[in-house]
């Protein structure tokens, strides 16, 4: 007689149950607890997984909290070139002058190439404008005309 799910329960047998498990025991080898660095906090800590899976290989840090935290790096990053940015600049938009809020942009658009003449301050409108394809060509003069001004 065949249940509704349209088979005959042989799958929720222990003994079905039992193969399938040796199988992935064989094939990724047995659940087991490992003990690995946090990649952010350096503490020690310990997990269950298989040792030939992607659970092992992407499981590097202790907490959730350690893994969405990437403050440091972030940090790190932007210091850096807004700090060249506004050692070469004013930290103001050079667009329209707004000084509350000022953003880095990269003409180049490589994050990797912290030049002062990559390095743009523009307030959050005139970046997003920069960026948009309707509006770029507003912001794209203005930044053409303060930069053949320094050089």
């Amino acid at each position: 007689m065949l249940t509704k799910s349209g088979h005959n329960g042989h799958y929720h047998t222990e003994q079905y149950k039992n193969k399938q498990r040796a199988k992935q025991d064989r094939n990724f080898g047995p659940v087991e607890e490992h003990t690995k660095e946090c990649k952010r906090c350096g503490k020690s800590f310990t997990f269950e997984a298989r040792l030939k899976t992607k659970k092992y290989e992407r499981t590097l840090y202790c907490s959730r909290s350690c893994a969405n935290n990437r403050s440091d790096w972030w940090q790190g990053k932007a210091v850096q070139y807004r700090t060249i940015c506004f050692q070469n600049y004013p930290k103001e938009c050079i667009v329209c002058g707004f000084d509350k809020i000022v953003e880095v942009h990269h003409r180049d658009h490589n994050h990797s190439n912290n030049e002062p003449m990559n390095l743009i301050p523009l307030c959050p409108n005139h970046h997003q404008m920069l960026h948009s394809k309707k509006y770029n060509n507003e912001v794209t003069e203005g930044i053409d005309t303060y930069i053949g001004g320094l050089v």
